[in-house]
């Protein structure tokens, strides 16, 4: 148990390195979120658009 112990204090330094382990973590697991959302919101703006394009193209089409 003394290792483990050592190990978590990390020769006096523990109390610094586990916050900015977690913060880090923390910090990264947001932008993973953000961005998986970021990417969704743009793949409904695209197909949004697309759907728009493609309603003002037929007309088109039907005069030719």
């Amino acid at each position: 148990m003394d290792s483990l112990s050592a190990f978590f204090d990390m020769g006096g330094y523990g109390a610094f390195v586990w916050p900015s382990f977690v913060i880090t973590v923390t910090v990264l697991a947001g932008l993973l979120v953000a961005s998986i959302r970021s990417a969704g919101a743009r793949e409904r703006e695209l197909a949004a658009l697309r759907a728009e394009e493609g309603a003002t193209e037929a007309p088109d089409e039907a005069q030719a």
